[in-house]
């Protein structure tokens, strides 16, 4: 591989430790064990059919801020996944079309993250990361908090991301964020959904869908569609990448 100039192995196997932090949170009731050295500001919920779940958290250390978004574990979270029907990014005007189903639950924890980001330094590195599901909510925040949030520096690392939005969305997150990598195993399913031309089943409309840039591949065959997609394959697969 080509070393992409934001690569630093040691930062994505950190980053993807924290993703695994958010399937604890969600299998022990909000509970997990916090890193040693940094400091707990804020778990969150989101809501998916209307059904409240832990979906994350906020971490700080004295320069850095972390946020960490979950992938899907309900059935709720599975029927949301389904909605790819398409709305327009409600954040910042002319940021294209996304999917409905990962706007819904995103939308429905934007304001307690923000309201969060209001109490600390903008000074501070944020890094934004998530797995799968919740690696397609990182991208929506990476984008709206470079437009609307007082952050310097953020940097967007995330894990097995299916496709967000279309066309004008993955143009206008290339301007907007500039330092983010999706690691992809080759042999995973999940990032080649939504396709990239999807149908609506009742009408002739279609949605289109692209990939935001800067992917990093690797390529693990496990046998199985789950274990390639499992955080356990994509922690194997960045720890040979150069």
């Amino acid at each position: 591989m080509k070393q992409n100039p934001f690569f630093n192995k040691r930062l994505a196997l950190y980053l993807l430790d924290m993703c695994n932090l958010t399937y604890e949170q969600y299998s022990h009731n909000g509970h997990f064990k916090v890193p040693y050295g940094v400091r707990l500001v804020k778990p969150f919920k989101a809501k998916a059919f209307d059904k409240e779940e832990w979906f994350g958290f906020i971490l700080e250390t004295w320069d850095t801020v972390i946020i960490a978004f979950r992938g899907t574990q309900s059935d709720p979270d599975w029927i949301a996944d389904a909605e790819a029907f398409q709305d327009s990014f409600p954040f910042s005007p002319e940021c294209g079309l996304v999917h409905h189903g990962f706007l819904s639950i995103y939308a429905s924890c934007r304001e307690e993250i923000f309201k969060t980001y209001s109490k600390i330094s903008p000074f501070k590195k944020l890094f934004i990361t998530g797995h799968s599901l919740g690696a397609a909510l990182a991208t929506l925040h990476a984008l709206d908090v470079t437009k609307n949030s007082r952050f310097k520096q953020v940097i967007h690392y995330n894990f097995a991301s299916p496709r967000v939005g279309n066309k004008q969305f993955a143009q206008q997150y290339t301007k907007s964020v500039q330092n983010s990598l999706r690691f992809v195993n080759t042999n995973d399913i999940i990032p080649i959904l939504p396709p990239q031309k999807l149908q609506c089943p009742f009408t002739n409309r279609y949605w289109y869908y692209q990939h935001v840039p800067k992917q990093v591949n690797f390529s693990i065959q496990t046998g199985s569609i789950a274990n390639n997609h499992a955080l356990v394959t994509y922690k194997k697969g960045i720890e040979k990448l150069e």
